[in-house]
């Protein structure tokens, strides 16, 4: 039976009134005759119906601290804050060949004055680089890089992997060495499926702990001659060539005018498909639509004096300067000085909370209210409240907050400047001419985005850039409403978090962050050390990896990929519970297909029957075929026919026979498989039977 909502406020000012009116002879003992309006007494009591009134009605009214603290009992964020744009930034000096140094924070603006400003999240040193050559498996791959190809990197599963790119130093080289900062862009893999992808490296979604799919070494130096990079000097943003990323290289002396290499090379590339470039640009630096505040003041400061100047009474609120008014962020840091009793001071951390409701008296925290530019105190209860010392000799008050964010910094990439296009494929045949392209190819033109940071930011100072964007700035919203986050917190609550049912470890190894997996299957009691036996407590759980179909017939999780989802399912395993990850078994299976006519569009039936077989894109609903699923010849015999009615071929199909392994073919009776396995590799036959 499904129950009426619950509701508290059910009182009225008229029925309070009316029941007031009936008790009044009882309790009067008769006394009180005059029931109108005019009686002070009447008066009286209409004034506290009136209010109690007011008191009930808010038994409904849930204040928004209140369920951002139940959110947080329940284990459900609460209003997720604003979040800033990020795009990827390649900055060109206008000086051609000249090398720069940019600070973190320099900022840079599509539309100064008007379009958003977008910051650097870290250094970068601008060298004077160009990429001229790509080869991949001693494949020279340059003219698929140029023409916008996806260029795949590696070879099959397990087979040996060796990537060089080529550049040629420009302008004064870099004779002290320099720290190049290189972006790779991939393709990312398309399919059918659901669950989490792999965010961009330097995107917020970022997993930076996921194991990587291979064991990389890079080396760098003249062509033909290259030396690793020792330990430290590779700062990788692509996980292993797992995701689009920045890759940051500390690099030994370049003399101008000279090519080099740098080699990615692997011993064996266990990628479960190979990783396929789109883009590769030099002097690329993430950067964020935030400017970056930093506030010092003593006692007698206009923000400061917020605090010094007023007493020390709940509620105190803090307006930021900066016209941080709806363009806080958060804040990084905040630091006051303050005195005891006393006399004695010293400088104490404050900690931004989403609310104060966890928070005692003695607790240091403070909210952050971006509508207004704000930072709001507690009162005493939930919230120490602030006292500030009022030394007018030193610094009372420190604060790094970040300004900007929201969705007005989301836009597209800037389109890739003809002059940076890589050599032609024809031109490939001419040295003489490929190398003059090359030359070319170092003088980029002028980017659309205009330097507006300080002339300290940049190194030599006053030296002047552009930069484009390279990626499309995504990411910025603002901050979540409180209706929004209770509509968000139903769904949040159905989340699996604990690994109890065959259904729980498949739903939690497919949302692993930081991997992109298909397909996920428990086997309860199977233990990978005792094969074909129960064992309590046991269970294994096979992962198929998300790859672009065709690329390869039998997917196989990385070793990093395999790793990422066995410590999430170890951290939310039962106690006493064992869980193993590995690949899906695959079981060789052959299908004989007969025709009772030969036909031109054998192709087509036997690549009808190999993709209802496919472990991602098989089976009756077209997510894989099941594990351990039943072969059942009749059931291959109707995807037979239903390939060739479709084309329009009215052969019909004799019969369908499968086989496993070497064994016999059966044509009558349904073929199993063991639990876990899945069909490949495949051999289809589609033969055509002559009649006698």
């Amino acid at each position: 039976m499904t129950l009426a909502p619950l509701r508290l406020d059910d009182l009225t000012w008229a029925g309070l009134m009316e029941a007031v009116r009936s008790r009044i002879p009882a309790e009067s003992g008769g006394r009180w005759t005059l029931h109108a309006p005019v009686d002070p007494g009447m008066t009286l009591l209409e004034l506290q119906a009136h209010l109690l009134e007011q008191q009930v009605y808010l038994l409904d009214r849930v204040p928004d601290a209140v369920v951002h603290a139940v959110l947080r009992l329940l284990g459900v964020p609460g209003p997720a804050p604003a979040t800033a744009a990020v795009t990827v930034l390649q900055v060109v000096p206008e000086t051609p060949g000249a090398r720069l140094r940019l600070r973190e924070g320099a900022s840079f603006n599509r539309a100064p004055g008007r379009g958003p400003e977008f910051c650097l999240d870290r250094d970068l040193d601008v060298l004077p680089v160009s990429v001229t050559g790509l080869t991949a498996d001693g494949v020279d791959r340059t003219a698929d890089l140029a023409a916008g190809r996806p260029v795949p990197l590696t070879g099959p599963y397990g087979t040996p992997a060796r990537v060089g790119v080529r550049l040629s130093a420009n302008g004064d080289g870099f004779p002290g060495g320099g720290e190049l900062a290189l972006l790779f862009v991939f393709e990312d893999p398309a399919g059918p499926w659901e669950g989490p992808g792999t965010p961009d490296g330097w995107s917020a979604g970022a997993v930076p702990d996921v194991p990587p799919p291979a064991r990389l070494s890079w080396s760098y130096g003249p062509v033909g001659a290259v030396r690793e990079l020792p330990d430290g000097a590779v700062v990788d943003g692509t996980g292993g060539l797992r995701r689009s990323g920045v890759v940051r290289l500390a690099l030994p002396a370049t003399p101008a005018g000279t090519e080099r290499e740098l080699v990615l090379s692997a011993p064996a590339a266990t990628y479960a498909a190979p990783p396929r470039l789109l883009r590769l640009a030099p002097n690329a630096v993430p950067a964020r639509h935030a400017r970056r505040v930093r506030l010092a003041e003593g006692a007698d400061g206009p923000t400061a004096a917020q605090l010094t100047g007023r007493p020390p009474l709940p509620g105190l609120v803090v307006a930021l300067p900066g016209e941080a008014a709806g363009r806080l962020i958060d804040v990084g840091r905040l630091t006051l000085w303050e005195t005891d009793d006393a006399g004695n001071g010293r400088e104490y951390d404050w900690t931004a909370v989403p609310d104060l409701a966890f928070s005692g008296p003695p607790d240091r925290v403070f909210t952050v209210d971006r509508a207004l530019g704000a930072l709001r105190f507690g009162d005493g209860l939930t919230g120490r409240i602030p006292r500030p010392g009022r030394d007018a000799t030193r610094t009372v008050l420190r604060a790094e907050y970040r300004l900007g964010g929201g969705p007005t910094g989301n836009g597209g990439a800037d389109p890739a400047p003809a002059a940076a296009t890589a050599v032609p494929e024809a031109l490939l045949a001419f040295p003489a001419l490929a190398g003059f392209a090359r030359r070319r190819e170092a003088e980029l033109p002028s980017g659309d985005w205009e330097f507006t940071g300080d002339a300290a930011d940049v190194v030599p100072s006053g030296a002047q850039c552009t930069a484009r964007a390279l990626v499309a700035a995504e990411g910025g919203a603002e901050a979540e409403s409180p209706t929004a986050a209770r509509r968000r917190a139903a769904p949040a609550l159905a989340v699996v978090s604990r690994a109890v049912t065959a259904a729980d470890h498949e739903r939690l190894a497919l949302t692993t962050p930081g991997v992109a997996l298909a397909r996920a299957h428990a086997l309860v009691g199977a233990h990978p050390a005792h094969p074909g036996r129960g064992v309590p407590g046991a269970v294994t759980t096979l992962i198929v990896p998300r790859v672009p179909h065709g690329v390869t017939a039998l997917p196989v999780p990385d070793p990093g990929a395999l790793s990422a989802v066995r410590n999430r399912l170890a951290g939310a395993r039962l106690l006493g519970a064992g869980v193993f990850v590995a690949a899906p078994r695959y079981r060789p299976v052959r299908v004989r297909v007969t025709l009772t006519a030969d036909t031109a569009r054998r192709a087509l039936v036997s690549d009808a029957v190999r993709r209802h077989l496919d472990p991602l894109l098989g089976g009756d609903e077209g997510t894989g075929w099941p594990f351990g699923g039943v072969l059942r010849p009749s059931a291959l015999l109707r995807v037979a026919e239903r390939a060739l009615t479709e084309a329009g071929d009215r052969t019909p199909v004799g019969s369908v026979a499968v086989a496993l392994d070497e064994g016999p073919f059966e044509s009558c009776g349904d073929t199993e498989l063991c639990p876990g396995e899945l069909p490949g590799p495949l051999k289809v036959a589609v033969c055509a039977e002559v009649p006698q």
